[in-house]
Order: structure tokens, then sequence, then C-alpha cells
């Protein structure tokens, strides 16, 4: 899957980030950071049946990310 999120604070939200998907116990399969646009895109590896709703909302429950949206990874 892959997470692009807007973030306040650059290493804030990129440690918020990176920090519920390894509580989760997801595998980081990148990160690119754009730290002019504030925007952070993670892909990781998810099981099969995550629901992706609950995953974006938990992601962005954090007051450094402003957006975060889950999709598969594009090509």
């Amino acid at each position: 899957m892959e997470i692009r999120a807007r973030i306040l604070h650059v290493f804030d939200g990129v440690t918020r980030l990176l920090g519920e998907a390894e509580r989760a116990g997801y595998g980081l399969q990148g990160l690119a950071l754009d730290a002019g646009a504030s925007a952070v895109t993670l892909s990781i590896l998810v099981p099969d049946g995550t629901d992706l709703s609950v995953l974006s909302a938990r992601l962005a429950r954090h007051p450094a990310v402003a957006e975060a949206r889950v999709a598969a990874p594009s090509a």
C-alpha cells in the first residue's frame, strides 16, 4: 500500500507515520519526502483484508499530520 500524507511538521509527521506503521507490524518498502511541499509518501506492506479507511484515519489522527490517504501503489 502507499500512504500519501501532508504533514505540518516534517520531523514530527514522518516520525509519527513511521511509528504507526511499526506498531501495526507493517513492513516498510520505501519513503519519499518532499519537505518543500510538506508531503511524504510511505510504501508499506499490509496484510490482505486490512481496512484502508481505518488505517487512513489512524494515521491522520496525529496533530502533525494534516491529511493521510491510503491507496494501492502507483505504477
